[in-house]
């Protein structure tokens, strides 16, 4: 089969992605040659992209896109179902996606409370033992999103003994094996946020969790308190973000997510002291390399030999 992978950047990964895919054709376009090269695409293995009906019918031989990943905000569900292409994505827990992430989170978290940016101040000053960071240990996080990533982010946060409450749209039986210290639905997250000096974000993006973290959410976090996004940068007011900045009432915001990506090297915001960015490298690491491969290279496998297709989106819910 002929296997697609946009964008460019996937020439990079060809020497781990071609073995495993050895006896099918594997190219790798960019956008200006998208279009001429999905003619012949009987799979679309993709990172973020536009995947809607204008898109499908130039591709006549398509027979599945595949995401990179979790996230398929940018693919039209229902145009692939109704063009009979399927749509698989890779689960974050176990494949070292949701790992990675958590770990992003986690540096995130210490680069603000071990005040890194200072550390660098004291260095070119020749000061020793200074400043004065704050210890996760003993401290008080919220996880908002108990999704793959989020039990990630809580287990590693109560691996450094902190006192961890949880926040997630539904309550399940499995969060009983997180050792939370409180759960709370995602409607009472102002009251969950109450007391803790560190809030993770780690949801998915939808209508009901676009934007959750504005005016009343910041008001409702500690003074002094620090904010870490691994989610999707639209969970969180921009506008609310830089007011609470500013005004100090938030000590500082870690990023790996950014409104538009890449983000723009002359972004003020990317100037601030107080907040550190990545550019959405959380999941990316050798282990979520080939986790993420080996399963889409097994899904292309079980589509050639007419297998159900694993964590397949496009059916009728």
């Amino acid at each position: 089969m002929k296997i697609l992978f946009f964008p460019k950047t996937f020439e990079k990964l060809r020497d781990v992605i071609g073995p495993l895919l050895a006896g099918h054709e594997m190219e790798v376009a960019d956008e200006a040659d998208l279009e001429d090269r999905l003619g012949e695409a009987e799979v679309l293995v993709c990172g973020p992209l536009d995947v809607g009906e204008a898109l499908l019918k130039g591709a006549p031989r398509l027979r599945l896109v595949h995401q990179w990943g979790v996230g398929v905000d940018r693919i039209d569900l229902e145009a692939c179902r109704r063009m009979g292409v399927a749509v698989c994505n890779v689960p974050s827990g176990g494949t070292g996606n949701a790992e990675g992430v958590a770990e992003i989170a986690l540096m995130h978290l210490l680069l603000h409370s071990r005040k890194y940016a200072r550390c660098q101040e004291s260095i070119r000053k020749r000061r020793l033992f200074s400043p004065q960071g704050v210890s996760l240990w003993k401290k008080r996080a919220c996880v908002v999103g108990l999704g793959n990533v989020g039990r990630n982010v809580v287990s590693r946060l109560k691996g450094m003994d902190m006192e961890v409450r949880g926040v997630n749209r539904t309550e399940r039986e499995s969060f009983g094996s997180l050792g939370l210290d409180g759960f709370y639905r995602l409607d009472r997250v102002e009251e969950a946020l109450s007391g803790c000096r560190f809030v993770v974000l780690s949801l998915e993006l939808n209508e009901e969790t676009r934007e959750i973290a504005s005016g009343a959410f910041f008001k409702a976090m500690e003074p002094g308190s620090f904010l870490v996004n691994v989610g999707r940068a639209e969970l969180v007011s921009r506008r609310a973000l830089e007011g609470s900045l500013e005004s100090g009432h938030l000590a500082g915001a870690g990023l790996d997510v950014f409104w538009d990506e890449p983000a723009d090297p002359d972004d003020p915001l990317l100037a601030n002291p107080k907040v550190t960015l990545t550019p959405h490298v959380g999941g990316v690491t050798d282990e979520a390399l080939m986790g993420v491969a080996q399963t889409v290279a097994d899904n292309i496998s079980r589509l050639e030999r007419g297998l159900d297709l694993l964590n397949r989106l496009d059916r009728e819910r």
